[in-house]
This record gives C-alpha cells, sequence and structure tokens, in this order.
C-alpha cells in the first residue's frame, strides 16, 4: 500500500472529482437558462464546434395558399421567419438553447405552398475553466 492510497483509491476520488465537476458544469448550465427566451436560442444550418448535449429533433410545417403577387418572396421568407420561430421555441421546451443542422424546404402543390423546417435541440455547455 502507498502513502497516499492504492490506485484503487487513486481512481475513485478521480472519479467523484469528476463527477462534482459535472455537476457544478450542468447546474451553472440550468441557471444560464433560467428566464432564457426563445429569441436567445442558437441557430445553425450545419455542425457547431462547441460542447453540447443533443436533446432531441423538432420539426415545424406551414401550409398556406400561395399568393400569386410581386411581393410573393417577401411573404415566403416571412413563412421561413416564423418557422424558424417555432423551431426555436420547441427547442427552449425541450431544454435547449441552441438549433443545429436546420433545414427548411418548400414545395408548391396545387395552388398551396408547403414548408417544413427541421432540426436538432441541443444544449450547449458553457465552460470556463
Amino acid at each position: 500500500m502507498a502513502i497516499f492510497g492504492t490506485p484503487d483509491e487513486k481512481e475513485t476520488k478521480k472519479s467523484e472529482r469528476q463527477k462534482e465537476r459535472e455537476a457544478y458544469v450542468q447546474e451553472e448550465n440550468d441557471q444560464k437558462r433560467i428566464g432564457q427566451k426563445w429569441q436567445d436560442v442558437q441557430v445553425s444550418t450545419g455542425p457547431i464546434n462547441v460542447n453540447h448535449d443533443i436533446l432531441t429533433v423538432v420539426f415545424a410545417k406551414s401550409v398556406r395558399p400561395r399568393i400569386k403577387s410581386d411581393p410573393e418572396a417577401y411573404l415566403e421568407t416571412v413563412g421561413f421567419e416564423s418557422l424558424l420561430q417555432e423551431l426555436q421555441k420547441k427547442a427552449l421546451d425541450a431544454g435547449g438553447n441552441g438549433l443545429v443542422h436546420c433545414s427548411f424546404t418548400e414545395q408548391f402543390v396545387d395552388g398551396l405552398v408547403y414548408q417544413l423546417a427541421y432540426g436538432t435541440a441541443v444544449n450547449i455547455k458553457i465552460t470556463r475553466f
């Protein structure tokens, strides 16, 4: 037996410290989410190079009549913005503070516009050590 404990005791202490650190980081992230609004949810159409936990996939859809007019491009953009807001709200409801790999599609069928958006809700870990 060594002066400072056996290798098993050292591993146990190291494991306990790691669990305490993870609990501390989780508590910090939880405190930062209190009072968070859907506008605070960060959005990316690709991967992010930040430590995060994957929570769930969220979807939003919209069906509306197709409008034949000059400002149609503007109306379609507004439609996608409302889908994005819905995604952000669903990610926040799932306990996330970010969305990654978001995708937006649109199809025109029989005078209707079908818009679909989806993304992966994540909990971005904020670590500063």
